[in-house]
């Protein structure tokens, strides 16, 4: 179902020296050659520690950002070939909640039903339950100005998910989310693995990946350095839990 194939991406940083025209810049690799495979209906978690690459990663397969080399294939089709086919396919929920604050949660997912033109009758009960299996009856009518960092996260996965993707992408979905709210998005997950869709999401927080996840891929500095099951993952040393497993993993 999806393919990443020697994908890298180079990002051009300043520097402390100084030009005529300003500071100088040099080159910074996010994701250096990442390769991996992904079986369609199955979750893939992918870990590491903050700057190792993995949003660069994301939104290069979601096709929001041009790859410096190589290419991701979803269901058949190059992300650089076919970036509107591909787009269409995936439900993207980017770490940086973006949603427009003079709207309310309503008026912003049929905002988003509207982009992606899908009718009323088909879109409204969809979003009904997503806004009853995320808990967000008594808020739907606020300001997305008004609302706690949660409450946009709910807002922006339902956002995500109102299109009906075949595959679906989270970076970082419960970041910002209280524990209430994160046993509420962790059920929804379950559910999107269930319905048997094809997901990949990203997090600090390794007991979503050991209840969630049939893969992972952990990165340091841009590179991978695992790739397996979470069964795989524990057999790393059978005498470490997850978290001891995965700090030596990017600490080596």
């Amino acid at each position: 179902m999806i393919e990443v194939k020697n994908l890298s991406k180079q990002f051009k940083v300043p520097t402390e020296r100084k030009g005529i025209f300003g500071p100088k810049k040099k080159n910074f690799l996010a994701v250096d050659s990442l390769e991996f495979n992904l079986e369609k209906g199955k979750v893939l978690s992918i870990l590491g520690p903050n700057g190792c690459g993995k949003t660069t990663t994301l939104r290069m397969i979601a096709g929001m950002l041009e790859p410096s080399k190589g290419t991701a294939i979803v269901d058949g089709l190059d992300v650089r070939k076919c970036k509107h086919d591909v787009k269409s396919k995936i439900g993207y929920m980017t770490n940086n909640t973006s949603l427009y604050d003079r709207l309310n949660v309503i008026e912003t997912i049929k905002f988003f039903a509207d982009l992606n033109q899908i009718p009323e009758d088909i879109y409204k009960p969809r979003a009904e339950q997503l806004f009853d299996q995320l808990d967000m009856k008594n808020y739907l009518l606020k300001r997305i100005a008004d609302l706690s960092t949660g409450m946009k996260q709910k807002t922006s996965i339902v956002r995500t998910l109102i299109h009906d993707p075949e595959v679906v992408i989270l970076d970082e979905p419960t970041t910002g989310v209280d524990v209430t709210g994160q046993s509420v998005i962790i059920d929804l997950i379950k559910s999107i693995k269930d319905s048997g869709k094809t997901l990949i999401f990203s997090t600090h927080q390794l007991g979503e990946v050991r209840d969630i996840a049939d893969q992972i891929v952990c990165m340091k500095s841009g590179k991978k350095v695992f790739d397996g099951t979470t069964q795989d993952f524990q057999a790393l040393n059978s005498n470490k839990n997850f978290n001891e497993i995965f700090m030596e993993l990017v600490n080596e």
